[in-house]
């Protein structure tokens, strides 16, 4: 596919993230606008996530920061994308957190298997936060078990190394935190 096709397929698919029934913006960025810092894997490992080592679609069990550089640097244009939602009840936020962190691992889906059928064959989704596909994940259980949902698992932008809020400010989304709402971060690396 040339270039300016290519571009052309980019704006139908970021014209495809908007026309969900959710509260989504999205936006086409270079992938040199994407920051990557070991310091956001250090957090993950070193820093009490809870998530750490029991899923799959976590460190340690992806790609390490240096692995995750290399397959950038094959990509050249991403779909970066933000889904809102409120939160109703602040003193107990975690499962309608999750139920919009749900909503956004569907979209990711939904829109990776859009830009391969528009021709991008490499097209990846990223996730924001831990894989909610399961309440357990296997590997909690067996170290060596496999995702009952590889089709649709997805590790996260935070698991690779990406620094969600310099990359969302570097290209004009920034994260404002807002009482009684979410805010997820999805990306699709296209090629």
């Amino acid at each position: 596919m040339d270039l300016l096709l290519e571009i052309e397929k980019a704006k139908e698919l970021n014209a495809f993230a908007e026309s969900f029934e959710y509260d989504i913006s999205s936006k086409l960025i270079h992938t040199r606008d994407i920051v990557v810092d070991e310091r956001v894997r250090y957090q993950c490992s070193y820093s009490g996530c809870r998530e750490y080592g029991k899923r799959l679609m976590c460190p340690p069990h992806t790609l390490s920061v240096d692995e995750f550089k290399r397959v950038l640097d094959r990509y050249y244009l991403a779909l970066l994308l933000q889904l809102k939602g409120p939160i109703k009840d602040n003193d107990n936020w975690e499962p309608e957190t999750d139920s919009w962190g749900l909503k956004l691992h569907e979209v990711v889906y939904k829109l990776e298997k859009k830009a391969f059928a528009l021709g991008f064959p490499f097209a990846a989704g990223l996730i924001g936060g831990h894989c909610k596909l399961c309440d357990k994940c296997p590997v909690e259980r067996d170290i060596n078990a496999s995702c009952l949902h590889r089709e649709r698992a997805r590790p996260s932008m935070e698991a690779m190394g990406i620094d969600v809020l310099s990359t969302c400010k570097k290209v004009g989304m920034e994260i404002v935190f807002v009482p009684g709402e979410v805010v997820w971060t999805g990306l699709i690396l296209l090629a």
